[in-house]
């Protein structure tokens, strides 16, 4: 389930890697009119999990989609 931006839900009856595989390249996953498509590598930016420890960003391949 995906909860969009005003509250309401909207079910998939799929596992969550098919999900985000389809909300990344597109497709409106997350209720209505919410698809969007950004080129480009995805980003994931691992957040610091105790003191003194730094953000790190990782980049993933071209997803030529």
């Amino acid at each position: 389930m995906a909860q969009g931006a005003e509250g309401e839900w909207a079910g998939h009856p799929m596992v969550f890697t098919e999900w985000l595989y389809r909300y990344l390249i597109g497709e409106e996953m997350a209720g209505w009119d919410s698809a969007t498509f950004y080129p480009g590598p995805v980003w994931l930016e691992y957040l610091s999990t105790g003191p003194g420890e730094r953000i790190r960003e990782a980049y993933g391949s071209a997803r030529g989609m």
